[in-house]
């Protein structure tokens, strides 16, 4: 291979690693012509390490049939799928259309892929290369994405190349190699090689228009005359400089397919639109092609019957006197070998290239090309090629056609059920293009637009969506393109529009559909309350209570929960914290059933944190986690950890709450859920301001605040910098803040009423208590209805911060009785340092010593350092003796291990095999054991049957 030294010494480098068990994956991207097909073709051949090599080229008449590429690339490996977890297992038939229905998760497919190749690579090193990827079906590429991203310990190499055309990339989050042109000295070399008659000035003339591409070397080279490849005749540009280097590719290219006879070019044509390779089927279509040089009525005769009943009546639109028989054979595609523009073996016919497709199929007439797809149609025959024949069929199409949208429909519907939500809404946005009935029309386009939301492709689903809306006045087609409208806003526009939406279509149809209305109602509450939109909540409240008790008896809890919600937000704790503490039992007690939705697990969780239960937080914030990795709803689990990290926060399970928090955010990164990586990064940001880490706590605040205040974020990335602010005694700064805050529209949310207490602290430290006086009656009466002991506690803490001197100590006496029932023991260990601080300053230091080690220690075991530090710089200046406990204190042997570690070995300690903590945790069985072969020696263990005798439990 000439040149390309580095790009192979790359590949290669990684191909040693991953046999070393260090897996790993890039894309090559790079312009059409560049060499990407070649450079995986000399790695295939030169891979050290006697790799198993996995293969798969995009093809672009493929790229709608869900699954194809991923089918195809997995063939070797189809007889393992049977040892598969029963949910990746059901999940891949699914996927490939040997089982009924599909993945409820499209996120699953790609955990059963990483479970395959991890199994296959298990005796021998994996190489996978997948080539073309733009055009890869896209539930494929979201399957090969997810598990290269997840490679971990495997011994596998993934190496994607992909078309850089300056579009949307296929491929996100994964390593990057762009190839550049070949350097000069190549490009001679190749020259050299392939035209070594061509005179310096021919030879420079062709260099300079290649720009250093090896396909246009070959190409401009190949078309100049014998003159001016010997000198005689100068070598003018060989195509239009306005022209791109692509454009004077083509360009070239199609100028060498019109000097081909005619049936060979209609031999190619059918080809470019089949485009799998398959000879047979390209013979058998060119015997019943039809050409037609232009339209006109009643010209049916020449397609014949079968045609003219498959094509959905579109026969009629052609010309009768211009319909030629065609019938060409496998002696047409000599000239086109020849050329070298195809290589044809005994059942294969494949393009030098697919720019060279690309020509034979551009070149073709409108006419030809409609015929072309409409042949294929016809030799399609049998239900397995059903979608192949639909998407010719829809090629053809060239004006409304009811048949093939119906056609089309079903493939969408068949797309779907296999988990194939982007294949999915391409059918079903091309059946709304070819029906001119508007109610068929809103109803497919809402089906697109839900399949496109499945996908990820929100921009997508909003432009669906909003079509559908102006065609069609059925309230539940309505309410469904409103749900997809308001997913799309929450993302892109905030929780304001989302909320109007949802209560607009929910008004819509609460008379036919009250449990449609009373779920989209509970959705546009949670929107509402995060824009601090109490009018809207207000209004959200009057229409769930008109729907009347015929909703669903889970349904009617919520809307009990958000008249809670609602009272709350405006400033009625005593009214609102009562009917959210009476919807806990009764949603709990639906959460481990599969029946369960998330609105109703959001619900549960969220009324327990809104009242500071934070026991039962994280009993049905866990059950929910269980419950969708039971599921394989991977795309859900982020939001449900997210909960958890939330309630294990609060709880003061700091480890846990890390360990969940990094694995919602790696999921969450790698299923593109950007909107729920701003919250999370505002959960975690508080993590970090316990711990001391200001550098991330600062960067992970301001990625949740982002350009909005209105983003779900900003209450917790701003709370977790108010809190390093107040360690860091940055009165001034925590006071300015929280006045913001408490003012702006998040100031009724939980953390910011948490967050009060903060508040309070500072204005005393900066002598100015009654600046906090108002805010703190919010919380002292949100802490009265709450009935909590530890909100109780810190209600007398705030008390005593603000009272006059000789009142103090009875409050801070008051909050260690409370306390000392139980619950949050980050709050607790404040107290005692606060409490410790206020004795020192009183010269009763005996008192005061007690209390700041206790603080210290308390703060020690929760990894809040600089908290710690505080205490026993406290400490220290009681006279107490220097050779204190550094700040951390004691560490027990798991708080060495990092969140996944300890993930995993908690899991081993129950004695589940590295296969089931696969499963769980959405990683390959290799990388299980390669956590576990890490964390045994900071343990101090050497197997799984030691974790026994390990203290796996949190601090109280």
């Amino acid at each position: 291979m000439i040149g390309r030294h580095a790009e192979i010494a790359l590949l290669r480098e990684m191909i040693a690693e991953s046999g070393a068990g260090q897996g790993n994956a890039i894309v090559v991207y790079g312009q059409a012509g560049i060499g990407k097909s070649a450079l995986l073709a000399e790695i295939a051949r030169t891979a050290g390490g006697d790799p198993l090599v996995l293969r798969v080229t995009g093809v672009e008449a493929e790229a709608e049939l869900p699954f194809a590429a991923l089918h195809m690339l997995l063939g070797p490996a189809r007889q393992l799928i049977t040892e598969l977890p029963a949910a990746q297992r059901d999940a891949l038939r699914g996927a490939f259309g040997q089982s009924e229905g599909g993945a409820q998760d499209r996120f699953l497919v790609g955990l059963a892929v990483l479970t395959l190749l991890a199994d296959l690579a298990g005796e021998r090193p994996l190489l996978c290369l997948v080539d073309d990827v733009q055009w890869l079906d896209r539930a494929s590429v979201d399957a090969l994405v997810f598990a290269a991203r997840r490679l971990g310990a495997e011994r596998i190499t993934m190496i994607l190349a992909a078309r850089d055309d300056g579009t949307e990339r296929p491929v996100d989050g994964v390593p990057e190699l762009r190839l550049a042109g070949l350097a000069r000295p190549d490009c001679e070399a190749l020259l050299a090689e392939v035209a070594a008659d061509l005179v310096p000035e021919a030879r420079d003339r062709v260099i300079e228009e290649a720009e250093g591409n090896p396909l246009a070397l070959l190409e401009f080279a190949g078309t100049l005359t014998p003159e001016q490849r010997a000198g005689r005749l100068s070598p003018l540009p060989l195509q239009p400089p306005r022209l791109s280097l692509a454009g004077r590719l083509e360009q070239s290219l199609r100028a060498a397919i019109r000097l081909l006879p005619e049936r060979t070019q209609r031999l190619l044509l059918i080809a470019a639109a089949e485009d799998t390779g398959d000879l047979d089927l390209v013979l058998r279509a060119a015997q019943s092609f039809e050409a037609a040089e232009g339209f006109g009525a009643g010209a049916a005769e020449g397609f014949g019957p079968r045609m003219a009943e498959g094509s959905g009546g579109r026969a009629a639109g052609f010309g009768a006197a211009a319909a030629v028989g065609f019938g060409a054979g496998l002696a047409d595609l000599e000239p086109a070998e020849r050329r070298q523009l195809v290589r044809v073996s005994e059942d294969r016919l494949r393009f030098r290239h697919p720019l060279v497709k690309t020509a034979a199929y551009r070149e073709a007439p409108l006419a030809h090309r409609v015929a072309a797809h409409h042949a294929l149609a016809r030799v399609l025959d049998g239900d397995e090629q059903a979608d192949r024949r639909a998407w010719h069929l829809s090629a053809a199409a060239v004006g409304p056609d009811e048949e093939t949208s119906a056609v089309l429909a079903a493939t969408g519907d068949r797309a779907r059920q296999r988990g194939s939500h982007a294949s999915a809404a391409t059918a079903y946005e091309r059946a709304a293009q070819l029906t001119v009935d508007r109610r068929l029309r809103a109803q497919w386009l809402a089906a697109a637009a839900e399949a496109a939301i499945g996908t990820g492709q929100l921009a997508r689903a909003g432009a669906a969506a909003d079509r559908g809306r102006r065609l069609t006045g059925d309230p539940a087609v309505l309410a469904r393109l409103a749900a997809v409208r308001a997913a799309v806003d929450a993302e892109h526009g905030g929780p304001t529009p989302a909320a109007h939406t949802l209560i607009e279509a929910a008004a819509g149809i609460a008379g036919n559909a009250p449990d449609d209305a009373a779920s989209l109602l509970a959705t546009a509450a949670g929107e509402a309350w995060f824009a601090g939109d109490r009018a809207a909540l207000g209004q959200i409240t009057e229409l769930l209570a008109a729907l009347g008790p015929g909703i669903d008896d889970s349904l009617a809890t919520v809307a009990g929960a958000v008249r809670g919600m609602e009272r709350v937000a405006a400033g009625d704790p005593a009214a609102g914290l009562p009917l959210l503490r009476a919807a806990i039992v009764p949603l709990r007690a639906s959460l481990p059933t599969p029946a369960a939705g998330r609105v109703i697990g959001t619900y549960a969780v969220f009324s327990a944190l809104m009242t500071g239960d934070d026991d039962a937080a994280c009993e049905m914030a866990a059950a929910q986690v269980d419950t969708y990795r039971e599921q394989g709803l991977i795309g859900a689990l982020p939001h449900a950890l997210q909960l958890l990290t939330q309630a294990q926060i609060l709880h003061g399970r700091h480890a846990e709450a890390a360990a969940s928090g990094a694995e919602a955010w790696q999921i969450a990164h790698d299923t593109g859920q950007a909107g729920r990586l701003r919250h999370l990064h505002g959960i975690l940001a508080r993590l970090a301001a316990i711990e001391g880490d200001d550098e991330r706590c600062v960067r992970l605040a301001q990625q949740a605040e982002g350009a909005a205040q209105e983003r779900n974020g900003s209450g917790w990335g701003g709370c977790a910098l108010t809190l390093l602010d107040l360690v860091r005694a940055r009165h001034e700064a925590v006071a300015e803040r929280m006045a913001r805050v408490l003012d702006g529209p998040l100031g009724h949310t939980v953390i910011v009423t948490f967050a009060i207490a903060d508040y309070v602290e500072a204005c005393a430290r900066l002598g100015e208590p009654s600046l906090a006086t108002e805010a703190f009656a919010r919380f002292d009466a949100w802490a009265a209805a709450s009935a909590q002991p530890w909100a109780a506690a810190v209600a007398y803490r705030c008390r005593a911060l603000l009272a006059p001197p000789g009142e103090a100590e009875a409050h801070y006496t008051a909050a260690l009785q409370r306390h000392a029932q139980g619950g949050r023991p980050f709050e607790r260990a404040r107290t005692e340092l606060l409490y410790g601080e206020w004795l020192r300053r009183g010269r009763r230091r005996s008192d005061a010593g007690v209390r700041l080690r206790a603080a210290m220690d308390r703060f020690a075991a929760l990894g809040a350092t600089p908290w710690a530090e505080r205490a026993r710089t406290e400490l220290a200046a009681t006279g107490a003796r220097a050779d204190l406990p550094e700040p951390g204190g004691q560490a027990r042997p798991l708080d060495t291990l990092t969140p996944q570690e300890l993930q995993v070995v908690r899991l081993a300690a129950t004695g589940a095999t590295n296969r089931q903590i696969a499963a769980q945790l959405f990683l390959s069985p290799r990388t299980v054991g390669f956590h576990l072969y890490k964390a045994y020696p900071k343990l101090g263990v050497s197997s799984r049957t030691d974790l026994a005798g390990i203290d796996l439990g949190w601090p109280a």
